[in-house]
């Protein structure tokens, strides 16, 4: 590649004589002289003046409307023609080809019209190459093809055509080949007068294609010696992604090296022409590139580096030259890392990937490398090029995303994932070497106190404070995790009694005691340490920890500030919980979960208002199970997140029927655990759920416990605004159930009051309970909000509600618990016979009842 390629002028590139035609030519006979003469224009002419050109991108109006083959060339022509001069030195007319956008230039002399220039002759003849073989096709910016199936119509992929702009489009074949039909395809067509049938037909096949790793050059060189102006790009796979075509190969010369190149040829000039171009070009390329270059002999030897290297590697020119890149070399690969890279340059001419490499001052830092190998005019490697940017923080950036994926944000510890994902190595390590481990459960003892007296902030400081004694109180061996809230656990490996695990507990015991001074005060807190052993209590992870946990109740059990292991009679279902564990997750595999449905009441006027979903087990053996028989366990379990997934989308698919089926329900409330509003997939489930099925987010209401919004109010309370945003409900359920503040209901965004049904049931009508039922009622009216009152089953409590002005019961008196046929004839009957008279609640709802 030579510099003087620049200042040749356009005049010399001309090879064949200017094909013209008059106006009034018709547009079929240009064609046929474009065809026969192999050109890819036409240039109109008037006498002596060129008035206009016709392309063949214009053929494809020509092919797209049957009339315009007949029409006169001058008015379709593109007009005016857009020249050059003829001395006008090739690297302008490249800059003007890149600027305009347009693929023929006319050329002029002495003011006539001699021969037209396209953007191929400039691609041709430009001399890039060294650029070239600098860029994969996988570098640069194509535009996905536009791909069209081999039985669509031939005119509508001409209008796809002249519509989009394109030059060509994809034919896909039912054997997965692919072919192309381009402009000169069309006026091919035209000329021949076969516009009809369907693209295949028509479409060149195959489609020649390039690896997208393959250098620009290589494409370049594939298209002119195989005489195409297309050519695909395929990906690893195999896939086609793309189609380069020679305007593409232009929009990727840069800017800056057509006008670099100038003074690069001034520069030449005035030191009579010593330098080669492609030094001269290696300059240029050095002085504007961010990325460090290296440019090496065949044989591995520095030549050349560029600033960038400098100041990415502290090293100067002077220093590398003639030296081995070895010298940055970090000890972090071994031999056989290079052998691989030397055997891919040779095989592949390239090699592409991350290193770690030690700067001058001894700091070590990752780069993305690439390594190209240039050939000589004979194809004989005679030089490598090196091109590397420092991704060092980048990889920092990626690593404390990944930190902060798998540790507490608070405390820094591991939290539940890693955990669980250390204890199931620890196993695997321990089933191999035939040793224990251990698996510790630790909640602080009232420290809800702390949170309640002096406030979040100091909660989060007594919790740093309590994960640094406890993370000092193991060995580096072993792991500690915060698993949420005040609870801590973890896995002690490589011990060789079992007492030593209890030394430990007692030690963390001890430390943790201690006072905290927190703004001059001393805060005291003690823990309850639960254990479990592998493999003597069991021998899965999920298993371990459930004891563990179990134990650690028990510690609570002997008056907290105690730890415990966990003995087969601490429980005597605990055998039976840990199979049921399985039957559960069974159950949910084999499709035995269904929902029942219970009505919610206008106390006033009678009307269905809303329906609560409720899950059933229909177990093979035993039959028709009630939560209660199991919820407990699953809550404690990792199937809570998918059964409970699994509730809302067949409870918001019911709900969608009904709507479908003309049946006025008012909303179906969704009772939603505490792990499962703290699951980061948990607002992604929703919005699937709520697409899926189609059902309006205001039809939908989510039950929280009240304890669940009281002991995580700051984490929960960002979940319910986000819930408000998106129109979905908000119902406290159990509402009353031992806390004394109500503070947090102005706080958080809930429309609903779900009265626990303790309230009620036993109660006389002088009680005090009676009386928390009316101020619960008050204060809701107060606060604008519903109030529902659960386990309504008798007349006189329903008499005593409509009293105290009730907003909405919910019970056995009203309607039993139902599969969804049978709710069904209940909203029908409702839509047909509504308003139901005050009186016939009851004897009405005789069939549900028997449910």
């Amino acid at each position: 590649m030579y510099t003087s390629s620049y200042h040749v002028p356009i005049s010399s590139l001309i090879a064949r004589p200017l094909l013209t035609c008059t106006p009034d030519t018709s547009v079929r006979e240009a064609v046929r002289r474009l065809l026969a003469e192999g050109c890819s224009s036409i240039v109109v002419m008037e006498g002596a003046s060129a008035v206009g050109i016709w392309t063949e991108q214009d053929a494809l109006s020509a092919g797209e409307d049957a009339n315009t083959p007949d029409l006169p060339i001058g008015a379709v022509m593109s007009a005016p023609l857009l020249t050059l001069d003829a001395d006008t030195p090739l690297g302008e007319a490249a800059v003007r080809f890149k600027q305009s956008g347009i693929r023929h230039f006319g050329v002029v002399k002495d003011g006539a019209c001699i021969g037209v220039i396209t953007q191929t002759d400039v691609i041709v003849n430009q001399g890039a190459e060294f650029f070239l073989r600098l860029k994969s096709l996988e570098s640069i910016q194509l535009r996905a093809p536009v791909v069209v199936p081999e039985q669509y119509p031939l005119h509508d992929a001409i209008a796809t055509m002249r519509r989009n702009k394109l030059d060509a489009v994809v034919v896909a074949y039912a054997d997965g080949e692919h072919g192309i039909l381009t402009e000169r395809d069309v006026v091919r067509l035209i000329a021949n007068e076969t516009l009809a049938g369907v693209v295949s037909d028509h479409a060149s096949r195959p489609l020649r294609a390039l690896a997208a790793t393959q250098s620009l050059y290589a494409a370049q060189r594939f298209m002119l010696q195989q005489h195409i102006r297309h050519l695909g790009v395929r990906d690893p796979k195999g896939r086609l992604t793309a189609v380069l075509s020679f305007a593409d190969i232009m929009q990727n010369i840069e800017e800056e090296y057509l006008s670099e190149l100038q003074s690069a040829l001034v520069e030449r000039d005035e030191a009579l022409e010593r330098a080669r171009f492609s030094l001269r070009m290696a300059d240029l390329v050095f002085d504007s590139a961010l990325e460090g270059i290296m440019v090496t002999d065949r044989h591995g030897k520095i030549e050349r580096v560029n600033q960038a290297f400098t100041r990415l590697t502290g090293y100067s020119d002077e220093e590398v030259f003639g030296r081995s890149p070895s010298l940055l070399n970090s000890g972090h690969q071994d031999a056989s890392f290079y052998k691989n890279m030397w055997h891919s340059l040779v095989t592949n001419g390239h090699w592409q990937g991350e290193i770690w490499n030690r700067r001058k001052s001894g700091e070590l830092y990752l780069e993305y490398l690439t390594i190209t190998s240039i050939h000589d005019t004979e194809g004989n490697i005679s030089h490598y090029a090196g091109i590397f940017s420092d991704i060092t923080q980048r990889r920092q950036n990626e690593e404390r995303l990944r930190y902060l994926a798998t540790h507490d944000v608070l405390t820094g510890l591991p939290n539940r994932a890693l955990f669980e994902e250390r204890l199931e190595r620890a196993i695997i390590h321990a089933s191999h070497s035939k040793r224990q481990v251990a698996v510790m459960y630790l909640d602080l003892d009232r420290f809800k106190l702390v949170n309640d007296t002096l406030g979040h902030h100091a909660g989060d400081e007594v919790l740093k404070t309590v994960a640094s004694r406890l993370a000092a109180g193991v060995r580096d061996s072993d792991t500690v995790a915060r698993l949420g809230g005040d609870e801590f656990a973890f896995v002690l490996e490589e011990f060789n009694d079992v007492r030593d695990v209890g030394r430990i507990a007692k030690s963390l015991l001890n430390s943790v005691g201690q006072a905290i001074d927190l703004n001059g005060h001393d805060i005291f807190t003690t823990p309850s340490i639960g254990i479990s052993i592998y493999p003597d209590d069991g021998t899965e992870a999920e298993q371990l920890m459930m004891l563990a946990d179990q134990a650690m109740y028990g510690a609570k059990n002997q008056g907290c500030n105690a730890f415990q292991f966990f003995e087969s009679k601490m429980t005597s279902s605990a055998i039976a919980q840990l199979d049921m564990v399985g039957e559960l997750h069974r159950a949910l595999e084999q499709n035995e979960y269904c929902l029942f449905y219970q009505p919610q009441y206008d106390l006033s006027s009678g009307r269905v208002v809303g329906v609560e979903a409720l899950l059933r087990w229909r177990h093979p053996h035993r039959g028709l199970l009630l939560p209660d028989k199991f919820i407990s366990i699953v809550e404690q379990s990792a199937l809570i997140v998918p059964l409970g997934r699994w509730v809302l989308q067949e409870a918001c698919r019911q709900a969608r029927n009904w709507l479908d089926a003309g049946l006025e329900f008012g909303r179906i409330a969704v009772n939603l655990s505490a792990r499962q509003c703290h699951t980061d997939s948990f607002l992604t489930d929703l919005t699937r759920i709520l697409s899926e099925t189609a059902l309006p987010p205001e039809r939908l209401q989510l039950e929280l416990l009240e304890s669940t919004t009281m002991n995580t109010r700051e984490e929960i309370g960002v979940l319910l605004r986000e819930l408000e945003t998106r129109n979905v409900s908000i119902a406290i359920d159990d509402f009353g159930t031992g806390y004394s503040s109500l503070a947090y209901l102005k706080d958080l965004p809930v429309d609903t009051l779900k009265i626990d049904r303790s309230f009620l049931s036993g109660c006389d009508a002088h009680s005090a309970d009676r009386a928390i039922i009316r101020a619960i009622v008050a204060m809701g009216r107060a606060l604008d909000l519903d109030v529902v009152m659960e386990g309504v089953e008798t007349p006189e409590q329903l008499a005593f509600l409509q009293d105290a002005g009730c907003h909405q019961g919910q019970g056995f008196l009203l309607a039993r618990p139902a599969p969804a046929e049978r709710v069904n004839e209940l909203l029908s009957w409702q839509r047909n016979a509504f308003p139901m008279p005050p009186g016939q609640h009851h004897a009405s709802k005789t069939a549900l009842a028997g449910m």
